[in-house]
């Protein structure tokens, strides 16, 4: 009886027994989740790095069965993600491993892919034009994926300096220029923004140079996200491959003396009326031309803008840029002083804000703000039903009909010593509410650190007559690092521009 027993097959677990499909489809929801759960939320980057792309190589190391159901499921593969770490030492010299690429690549099948190239070396000193991900290696890796280019749905490359972006961008366009991307709908090229600030930069050779602009929307006719960051273009040509269903837009961090003069940047925005964010970050024009401006003749209409990210360096270009754009449904505007931190002379702000709301530009404007931003006086009255100051003073400005106010700084914002302590905050914060009188905002949210997020350090909530008042305490350094790789802590390694805006 004994060995009749054990000679019966063991029972399946409940999960084993689900059909395959059933198994893959847990599979697949399981891969892309745990994608999303570890990238950014805020549509910058890729959903997915080195780690979470080896999940289904997880799977399928539990049994044989899950092993083939991972290995005959394609759509598990789609993420391509390639970084430093593949590089392995053969004799003298370092390669790039794209097995693991290839295979991918395969298993996939049909299904279109999403990449992201990640080139940063968290240990660049900002001085080195040098690269340990070269553009040698990244000709290696173009060389394998573009063959597949009718597949892409995102690219993504990050990079510290120029010379591997070239070398992607330059095999890039020849395969754009012969074939097109036909599914690709997100491209995103970012290098450091430490460039932006270069006064004496020589110019480069720009994106989308080499390409004719003859069809040029029907080489990217399915593209609806753009981000060039730090990447130079040649912006007549930009706007020729530009499609009308283009959603978002960002151009930041350009090099001063290749950003966008406004007759460009209006011809890139005519090309694209159906955009819904727009983000322009140190995007020119660097030297205003009135004359160049002057003849933009037509007012740029957005009807869908929704969101809209201004990032300037002097207020006469932000007026140039804001006075050729015609949003009606302009919901959030962010305006920044895009300037290098270590910049002496400071730009006020006050003649932008003027033009905004003297007589308002934006009529559906409910969500305003203001980054490090400096008002050498008085403004006009902000009617906003969201106003948010980043690291700058409240005093100068006036403002009324505010529902919730945030306040990131709070020994900045009301103009107290480092040293302040909570009581005196606190004190001025009720002057602020008490002065407001029935025009005070309902909701105060109030940061210490100009630059916490809101589930770091302790919150106290309070009300203060009819306002509510969240405030978030600097978080403890000895919590708040526990556990933490650096890179998430500050992003940047040896940020210069970290250094000098946080000390």
């Amino acid at each position: 009886m004994d060995a009749h027993v054990s000679a019966q097959p063991a029972p399946l677990s409940s999960i084993d027994s689900l059909p395959v499909e059933v198994l893959a489809y847990i599979f697949v929801v399981g891969t892309h989740e745990l994608m999303k759960s570890h990238g950014e939320q805020d549509d910058k980057c890729q959903t997915f790095n080195a780690d979470t792309v080896k999940a289904p190589l997880v799977y399928a190391s539990v049994n044989r069965h899950w092993r083939n159901v991972a290995l005959n499921t394609p759509a598990l593969y789609t993420s391509l993600c390639i970084t430093p770490e593949m590089l392995r030492e053969v004799g003298n010299i370092e390669t790039l491993d794209t097995t693991g690429i290839l295979s991918n690549l395969t298993l996939s099948q049909n299904h279109l892919i999403d990449i992201l190239i990640d080139a940063r070396d968290p240990d660049w000193d900002f001085e080195d034009e040098s690269a340990w991900f070269s553009a040698k290696h990244m000709r290696t890796a173009m060389t394998v994926l573009l063959p597949f280019i009718g597949r892409w749905r995102s690219l993504t490359i990050l990079t510290d300096v120029y010379s591997p972006m070239r070398a992607a961008l330059d095999l890039l366009e020849e395969y754009i220029e012969a074939d097109g991307a036909p599914h690709l709908e997100s491209l995103r090229l970012m290098r450091c923004a430490y460039a932006a600030h270069s006064i004496d930069a020589a110019p480069e050779q720009l994106f989308l140079s080499s390409t004719s602009m003859i069809n040029g929307r029907l080489k990217l006719a399915n593209l609806r996200h753009l981000t060039l960051r730090g990447i130079p273009g040649e912006w007549n040509s930009l706007a020729a491959f530009l499609p009308e269903e283009l959603k978002t837009l960002e151009l930041s961090f350009q090099p001063i003396i290749t950003q966008p003069s406004v007759l460009q940047l209006a011809r890139i925005l005519s090309t694209a009326p159906s955009i819904s964010h727009l983000v322009l970050n140190s995007a020119g024009p660097a030297r205003f031309d009135p004359g160049a401006a002057a003849s933009v003749t037509d007012v740029i209409h957005l009807p869908l803008l929704k969101s809209l990210t201004l990032g300037y360096t002097s207020a006469i270009a932000a007026l140039a840029v804001l006075q050729v754009l015609n949003a009606p449904h302009l919901h959030a505007l962010t305006l920044e002083d895009a300037n290098p931190p270590a910049q002496m002379v400071l730009v006020d702000a006050v003649p932008v804000l003027m033009a905004l709301f003297a007589h308002p530009m934006f009529p559906s404007l409910s969500n305003l703000t203001l980054c490090h931003v400096y008002l050498s006086g008085q403004t006009p009255l902000v009617r906003v039903e969201r106003l948010e100051l980043v690291d700058m003073a409240l005093e100068p400005l006036a403002f009324e009909c505010t529902h919730e106010l945030y306040l990131r700084g709070a020994v900045v914002a009301f103009g107290l010593p480092p040293t302040a302590s909570m009581f005196q905050t606190k004190a001025a914060l009720r002057a602020l509410v008490n002065g407001c009188g029935v025009n005070a905002p309902r909701v105060v949210r109030l940061y210490e650190a100009p630059y916490t997020l809101g589930h770091q350090g302790n919150v106290e909530e309070f009300f203060m007559a009819g306002t509510k008042v969240r405030m978030y305490h600097r978080p403890d350094p000895e919590e708040y690092y526990e556990d933490m790789e650096v890179d998430q802590v500050v992003g940047e390694l040896n940020d210069p521009l970290f250094d000098a805006r946080f000390g």
